[in-house]
């Protein structure tokens, strides 16, 4: 078992010698960082993001299935209190800026050295050391009240009655008055699925019946109504959940 005063990071970087590099330097800056897995593309980390739930997430941008805007864009919706740190050639950084409106901590040009590395952790370091204080010396009232089935259930109320907006974990945690982080957590344990997972079933299931009953909706118009404002998202994600994008979905052929 880790050790409590290590904070759990996860790499994201689809070359093999660049991650293994970047893990080793982590270790190395002994800034009190634990690599707990690794993984080559966006979609894979979410998975791992959702199981061990880390407090830095270090990502490269360009990478295959989902690229690491995307990732930071996921994790800045439902996982707020997670630190992003990212990491690029020299051309992509223009596109790793555009990672700033997402809560990104910082950025690294490739290749990535032990110096700059140290001095980007220790900042993160303060301010996760100051995220555990502040949470140490003040446990919410609702805490003692609500069961964690209560506090679930409370999630999954909120996602219900509002999916089709654009809302995430930080907005549920404000109204329910607990940390994003534990708000995951507990919905995980209560109902076997992350909040994201939910919030995307709900929305691609009110998608297919737009779908399927409203045949006068263009595809944009359906993406929006379902809570994906970005066309080309929405249809990425309808693909990946059904198999089918919405255009096909949508001439009635069956899901494979």
């Amino acid at each position: 078992m880790m050790p409590t005063n290590l904070y759990k990071t996860i790499v994201v970087e689809d070359e093999f010698l660049l991650c293994e590099n970047v893990v080793e330097k982590i270790h190395a800056a002994n800034m009190n960082f634990q690599v707990i897995a690794t993984a080559e593309d966006g979609e894979t980390a979410l998975q791992l993001i959702e199981k061990h739930l880390p407090q830095l997430v270090i990502t490269d941008i360009k990478m295959p299935i989902m690229d690491g805007l995307e990732l930071c864009k996921e994790l800045y919706s439902f996982y707020p209190s997670i630190q992003i740190l990212i990491i690029s050639g020299y051309n992509e950084f223009n596109l790793a800026q555009r990672a700033i409106e997402y809560g990104v901590k910082g950025f690294l040009l490739k290749p990535v050295s032990l110096e700059k590395l140290a001095s980007a952790l220790s900042k993160i370091r303060i301010s996760l050391d100051s995220q555990k204080e502040k949470v140490a010396s003040s446990v919410p009232e609702n805490l003692k009240s609500m069961t964690k089935e209560q506090i679930a259930n409370s999630v999954e109320q909120y996602l219900k009655e509002n999916f089709t907006q654009q809302i995430t974990l930080g907005d549920i945690s404000k109204k329910l008055g607990f940390s994003p982080d534990y708000l995951s957590h507990i919905y995980k344990k209560q109902k076997n699925c992350s909040p994201i997972k939910y919030l995307t079933a709900l929305r691609i299931n009110h998608a297919k019946h737009l779908l399927l009953n409203h045949s006068d909706l263009d595809i944009e118009s359906v993406g929006l109504m379902s809570g994906y404002p970005d066309p080309v998202y929405f249809s990425k994600v309808f693909k990946k959940q059904t198999g089918l994008y919405p255009s096909q979905f949508s001439k009635g052929k069956d899901i494979e």
